[in-house]
């Protein structure tokens, strides 16, 4: 119907087969498909990229957070809500940064490893009485066959700030800058007052969703490159990682029963057994 581009909310579809479909659908009618990963245009992102390129030797990094209560009602009810799992939710905008800035995809993939210490997989029951089984919180590194190296770290009850770190050789910390920044938060008091109720995330990211919706318009209108903009591959690779490694890191956890934690009312079950079951 004359459609040039869509615009598609990450992760834009629940499957890497939906995504691939959607894909050849939009290829065949010469329509381009613009993805919702606001990160990508994330003021913090870039100076940390900045940063590192500049500091040979250097690692990044990227750490998601968010404001769950770390009780067993709170974040079933998260679990249930994103039945699709962490890596496909909360961690797919860290994945699609993998993807686009640093050559990850799953054929690209060297090694993963699983920071034990800090991640933690629960089995807790939604509000449904369904139990979900998911990471509340995990920490990974991955290293690409083409030489690269990247860190992301999330954690469902780590607050309202989120931020990319780099560390030298030997992982003491250069380099930080959060979002929101100094410059930023006169912009999410604003918005707290204006919508309340809203996930704190909303507030922080605003400036970012302003930018790609922005980016994503002139390219409707004008044919002007949606710089840095995720597309669809980006969509696919990001997906696809996360698909590959959720059971990875569910099984580096069960491997020397890591990952169990607690929460107010609910010890945390073992992953091992929760695979067996």
């Amino acid at each position: 119907a004359g459609c040039s581009v869509v615009y598609l909310e990450k992760p834009g579809a629940p499957t890497v087969a939906e995504l691939e479909a959607m894909k050849k659908e939009a290829a065949d009618a010469n329509v381009a498909i613009c993805m919702g990963y606001n990160k990508n245009v994330c003021k913090y992102v870039r100076k940390a990229r900045e940063f590192a390129a500049s500091t040979p030797g250097s690692h990044v990094t990227f750490v998601s957070n968010n404001t769950y209560e770390p009780t067993a009602a709170s974040l079933g009810e998260c679990f249930e809500r994103n039945a699709e799992g962490m890596l496909k939710n909360m961690a797919i905008h860290e994945l699609a940064l993998l993807a686009s800035f640093y050559d990850v995809s799953v054929d690209n993939i060297e090694s993963v490893e699983a920071d034990k210490d800090f991640s933690s997989m629960q089995t807790l029951a939604g509000p449904s009485g369904k139990e979900w089984t998911d990471f509340d919180k995990i920490k990974f590194t991955i290293k690409t066959k083409t030489g690269k190296e990247v860190s992301v770290q999330a954690d469902r009850c780590g607050g309202d700030t989120s931020y990319a770190m780099v560390s030298d050789a030997d992982g003491i910390e250069l380099f930080r800058h959060s979002m929101p920044d100094e410059e930023d938060k006169a912009n999410v008091s604003v918005l707290e007052v204006k919508y309340p109720g809203a996930m704190p995330y909303f507030f922080s990211q605003d400036p970012d969703y302003i930018t790609v919706k922005e980016r994503v318009a002139k390219l409707c209108a004008t044919g002007e490159e949606a710089k840095e903009i995720a597309t669809i591959d980006i969509a696919i690779a990001a997906l696809s990682v996360a698909e590959y490694l959720t059971p990875v890191l569910r099984e580096k956890l069960g491997s020397e029963n890591a990952g169990s934690s607690k929460v107010e009312g609910v010890v945390a079950t073992d992953p091992a057994k929760v695979a067996s079951q």
